[in-house]
C-alpha cells in the first residue's frame, strides 16, 4: 500500500505562555487517517500546561507540543476502510500502542495481552500530553481512534464527546451496581466534569432524580443540576447522617480533592464504591481507617476509549440530554488563525474560568 507524507502546521506550546508556529511531518500508513481539525475545546489540563501549573519535571519532559485533546475534524485522506474524504469525525485522544504501531493487542504490552482497557495501555500515547495534539492543521491518527459524527448532532454537542466519555468510562467501572437502580448515587463537584457525570447518570443510565445526589461549593453552579438531581452545598450537609448511598463519583480534583474524598467516605454505605476522577498535582491525604472499616472499594478512572465515544453518538440524539448539555456551550468560539490568537484565547480562558467551555475554531488557510 502506498504511504503518504503529510506536512502539518502546528501551534506548539514551547514554554508556559508561549506558542510557536512550526512544521511537523507525518507519514500516513495503512489504517491511518489524515484529519483537519477545525474545532477544539480547552481542558483544564491544557490550561495547566499553558499557565505552568504542572510539576516542573512534567513540563520539561512534555514540551514542546501542540495542545488539545477535545476536538472535531474533517477527513482529508484515508487509508482506513471506515473513513472517506469529507467525513466529520470526533477524535479519540487516548491512542493504544497497537493502534499507534498498527499491530495487534497480543503484540502490544502486558496490559493489552491480558485484556486490559485500551486507555491503560503501557505503550499508548495521549494527544496533548507529551504527544502533539489537535492544535495542528493535519493530524494523522489511526482510524480506530476516530468516530463518525451523525449529521443530526450539532458541532457544539459533538465537541463535548471527549469530556462526556471520561464520565462514561468512570461510570462503566461500576455499571453492574448502577443497573440495579437501587439505592443512591452521589457526585462531588459542581464543575463541568461533575455536571457531565451527573447528566450521564440521569439521561443515559436512568438514575432517578430522587436517587441522584450532587454536592458542590458554589450556589450558582450547583443550581444548574436541580432539574435532574438532588443538590446540596458541602458546607451545609451532614454526610454521616445520610443513608443508602452505594456509589460516589469524586469529580473535584485539585486542592479540594482531600475534603471531597473524605466527605465521600463519610457518606458512602458499607461495601460501597468510590470512583476517583479528579486530578491533583499533589499527594492527597485521605481517611484510610474508615475505608478499611467500611470495606469501601476505591476505583480510579482516567481518560476513555472509542467504545464510550460510539455510545455517546447514540446518546446525544436524546433531546433532553442535549438540552442539559447546552448549559456548557459557550455563546461563541475564538477564531484561531495565528499563535497570537491562540495566546489571547488561552489567557482569557485562564483569567476567566467560566463554567462554560472555551471553544477554538481553527482557520488553517492563513
Amino acid at each position: 500500500m502506498t504511504h503518504k507524507n503529510i506536512v502539518s502546521t502546528a501551534f506548539r506550546l514551547v514554554k508556559p505562555g508561549s506558542f510557536e508556529k512550526v512544521e511537523i511531518h507525518h507519514t500516513l500508513n495503512e489504517r491511518d487517517v489524515e484529519v483537519v481539525p477545525y474545532l477544539a475545546s480547552v481542558c483544564h489540563a491544557d490550561l495547566r500546561y499553558f499557565t505552568g501549573n504542572r510539576r516542573k519535571k512534567a513540563i520539561e519532559e512534555k514540551l514542546p507540543m501542540a495542545l488539545f485533546h477535545e476536538g472535531l475534524g474533517i477527513v482529508e485522506s484515508s487509508l482506513h476502510p471506515d473513513f472517506n474524504k469529507g467525513d466529520r469525525v470526533v477524535i479519540v485522544p487516548s491512542i493504544p500502542g497497537y493502534v499507534l504501531n498498527n499491530t495487534s493487542r497480543k503484540a502490544c504490552c502486558t496490559n493489552c495481552q491480558n485484556g486490559g482497557h485500551p486507555n491503560y495501555c503501557l505503550n499508548g500515547e495521549f494527544l496533548g500530553s507529551g504527544y502533539d495534539g489537535i492544535g495542528q492543521s493535519n493530524l494523522v491518527i489511526g482510524g480506530d481512534n476516530l468516530v463518525l459524527v451523525p449529521e443530526e448532532i450539532d458541532d457544539n454537542i459533538a465537541i463535548l464527546t471527549e469530556l462526556c466519555s471520561v464520565s462514561l468510562c468512570a461510570i462503566n467501572q461500576v455499571e453492574n451496581l448502577l443497573l440495579t437502580k437501587e439505592g443512591k448515587v452521589a457526585v462531588f463537584g459542581d464543575g463541568p466534569v461533575g455536571y457531565l457525570t451527573a447528566t450521564a447518570l440521569h439521561y443515559i443510565y436512568e438514575i432517578a432524580k430522587e436517587n441522584l445526589l450532587v454536592f458542590g461549593a458554589i450556589p450558582e453552579k450547583i443550581a444548574q443540576f436541580e432539574s435532574f438531581a438532588m443538590t446540596a452545598l458541602v458546607e451545609d450537609f451532614d454526610f454521616e447522617s445520610e443513608s443508602g448511598v452505594h456509589t460516589v463519583f469524586e469529580c473535584t480534583g485539585g486542592k479540594f480533592s482531600s475534603s471531597a474524598i473524605n466527605q465521600s467516605i463519610d457518606l458512602i454505605a458499607r461495601e460501597g464504591t468510590l470512583v476517583l476522577m479528579g486530578v491533583s498535582e499533589e499527594l492527597v491525604p485521605i481517611n484510610t481507617r474508615d475505608i478499611l472499616e467500611k470495606g469501601i472499594r476505591l476505583k480510579g478512572s482516567s481518560r476513555s476509549t472509542t467504545d464510550e465515544f460510539r455510545k455517546l453518538m447514540k446518546a446525544f440524539k436524546n433531546k433532553e440530554y442535549q438540552q442539559a448539555l447546552q448549559r456548557l456551550i459557550p455563546e461563541k468560539s475564538y477564531s484561531i488563525k495565528t499563535t497570537e490568537d491562540l495566546t489571547k484565547a488561552m489567557n482569557d480562558a485562564a483569567a476567566h474560568k467560566s463554567w462554560r467551555k472555551t471553544n477554538l475554531s481553527f482557520d488553517w488557510d492563513q
